[in-house]
């Protein structure tokens, strides 16, 4: 089929200096990269310090992404939902030094409640020219479990405190009457507070560093540029669509359950391509369960996280790119629930089905760069108290909310390249971070005995797969120390991971085994009581493969067999790579002939 012709729209004639808007651009990106490093470095929070669940970006005066930081990407744009019904709430009211918080689902309409959305107006000589926000997952967010990932929550209410996007800060001054029903109604709200301000002050000081950018330039240069910006981020989108073949294509895929139907929960998408534009239907998704629902801007998201994981990487990612990017998600559905739904696992357990059915239709358009599948999300979370600790600030006993992320699979290979060993799930395209042991091991009263790859886990082509992992926790509860773990995160033991390539990966496996031997299995969506001296296990599948594996360099398997990814019999089987045992030489002729006769029977 021939290649269409872009329709780039607008052109680009706004006379700007293609070198100041390098300069600008890039500016934008580092400050905010700075901001980030702030908070990183100076947080409270386990989950913001060691997995850098946040995100940053520069928003225009109505709210379009203008740019954006290198952090978790859904942080970044859920913005284009949650900033713009932020800021419509409160037009005309905004002053400068202002901060306005906002988690709500349905109102906000972003993810689910641990991730609060900070909107800081930015004012030049009394003019607004744009917004900050950070969206980050907190210490805490009320609700009847520590973390936000309650399974079994009756409703909404039930997950945590809704905030609609309130005003803690007026004009440089906290609401404190506000601030307190707040931090009164989280746990760990001194860890909330302290994280709270860091990241105010963080976007003030980013906020000077823009303001010199309008002295040096003047305010029409850089309001100018911003658009400008956004422009570019169509025109790219917008190129790339062109390159696709005008057509309808189907995604399909499922999450485990919801932790109360107890049957998979499904998603379909149908994508269009005509000229340059993409229309995501959902429509044939699955009515709104429990849990595992996607808010309307976690879905959008997710679309687009898909989108350019499939397109050229140096493509701009911000407002602009969402223009010819459509999104049909019906109201009461999981990619689109209505008040009072639970969505507490809508980032990992409907995200990563999600993000699978979007890739998949995306493939059968581009499918050069179609990937195997990603291990999904695997990661009991541990709760508990430690009821003989006693905070000497508060008075209160410590209570621990911690997730290693170890446990989690890889990613799967695309043609020229294997998949990223122990990157977890594909929706967060591989920004989660891992803990430190050490420091988790202080954290929470458990011990990491084994962390690492599994031989023979990793999906078989001419580029592999990332291999598996495997984790064994040891407890070190006190006895009669509440101590449990959520798998409310965790998806992939009922519903293997389905890849673009057509594959689909091997299962999770968690299970959870007593001094004496006894083994339970721990499920996805569940919250399981683990006690003194008892273990828990995680077996994460490893990234699907792309290509033939007759067609690996040998070199490549024989790097694999050493390193003790690949054995010796897969080599031979599998790849008809042939390996002296003694010295781990190829034995050249043999493989000749091997791989000859594999080929042969392949057809």
């Amino acid at each position: 089929m021939a290649q269409k012709e872009a329709n780039h729209t607008p052109n680009g004639n706004r006379g700007v200096d293609p070198t100041t808007l390098s300069v600008l651009w890039n500016k934008f990106e580092s400050l905010l990269d700075e901001s980030g490093e702030k908070v990183l470095h100076g947080t409270q929070s386990f989950v913001l310090a060691l997995v850098r669940d946040f995100g940053l970006g520069l928003l225009n005066p109505k709210g379009e992404i203008v740019a954006a930081a290198a952090y978790v990407a859904r942080h970044i744009f859920t913005a284009a939902e949650s900033a713009k019904n932020i800021i419509n709430k409160f037009e005309g009211r905004f002053e400068p030094n202002d901060l306005i918080i906002g988690n709500d689902p349905y109102i906000i309409r972003s993810g689910h409640l641990p991730d609060w959305a900070f909107v800081r107006p930015i004012f030049y000589k009394k003019e607004l020219v744009g917004f900050f926000q950070f969206r980050g997952h907190m210490a805490d967010t009320g609700g009847f479990l520590p973390g936000g990932y309650g399974p079994g929550a009756y409703d909404i209410i039930a997950e945590g405190l809704n905030i609609p996007g309130l005003k803690v800060i007026k004009n440089g001054v906290v609401d404190e009457d506000l601030w307190e029903l707040i931090c009164r109604n989280v746990r760990n709200s001194r860890q909330v507070d302290m994280d709270t301000m860091l990241i105010n002050g963080a976007m003030m000081q980013a906020e000077d560093e823009i303001l010199r950018l309008f002295e040096k330039y003047g305010p029409d240069t850089v309001m100018a540029f911003m658009e400008e910006m956004i422009d570019a981020g169509e025109r790219a989108a917008r190129a790339e669509i062109s390159k696709m073949p005008d057509g309808v294509y189907y995604g399909e895929s499922a999450s485990d359950w919801d932790g109360t139907t107890d049957k998979p929960v499904r998603i379909k998408v149908k994508m269009t391509v005509k000229d340059d534009e993409l229309t995501f239907d959902f429509d044939g998704s699955d009515p709104q369960v429990t849990f595992v629902n996607s808010p309307l801007g976690n879905t959008i998201s997710i679309v687009m996280e898909s989108f350019y994981a499939m397109i050229d990487p140096s493509a701009p990612k911000n407002q602009g790119s969402f223009r010819p990017v459509h999104v049909i998600a019906p109201d009461g559905t999981v990619v689109n629930p209505t008040y009072p739904a639970t969505v507490g696992a809508c980032g990992i357990n409907i995200g990563e089905p999600l993000m699978e059915a979007c890739k998949i239709a995306l493939a059968q358009a581009v499918p050069d760069m179609a990937t195997g599948g990603f291990a999904r999300h695997s990661c009991p979370i541990n709760i508990g108290m430690d009821l003989d600790e006693i905070d000497p600030r508060t008075g209160s006993v410590k209570q621990y909310m911690a997730e290693t992320f170890a446990s989690d699979g890889s990613g799967g290979a695309m043609k020229g390249f294997d998949g990223w060993p122990g990157v977890g799930p594909g929706s967060f395209l591989g920004s989660f971070m891992r803990p430190d042991i050490e420091y988790f091991e202080s954290e929470v009263p458990f011990r990491v005995l084994r962390y690492e790859f599994t031989r023979d886990s990793a999906g078989d082509g001419e580029y592999r797969g990332g291999p598996g992992v495997y984790v064994e926790m040891a407890s070190d509860t006190k006895p009669g120390h509440p101590s449990f773990l959520m798998t409310g995160n965790s998806d992939g033991m009922e519903v293997a991971a389905r890849g673009p390539t057509g594959v689909d990966l091997e299962k999770l496996e968690m299970w959870i085994e007593s001094p004496d031997g006894e083994k339970r299995v721990l499920r996805t969506m569940v919250t399981e009581p683990i006690h003194s001296g008892e273990v828990c296990f995680t077996k994460a599948p490893g990234g699907g493969g792309w290509g033939n594996p007759l067609n690996r360099d040998v070199k490549k398997v024989q790097d694999d067999v050493i390193d003790g990814l690949v054995s010796m019999e897969k080599a031979r089987h599998i790849y008809g790579v042939i390996i002296n045992p003694e010295n781990f030489e190829i034995q050249l002729e043999e493989t000749e002939k091997q791989r000859k006769e594999m080929k042969k029977n392949q057809g």
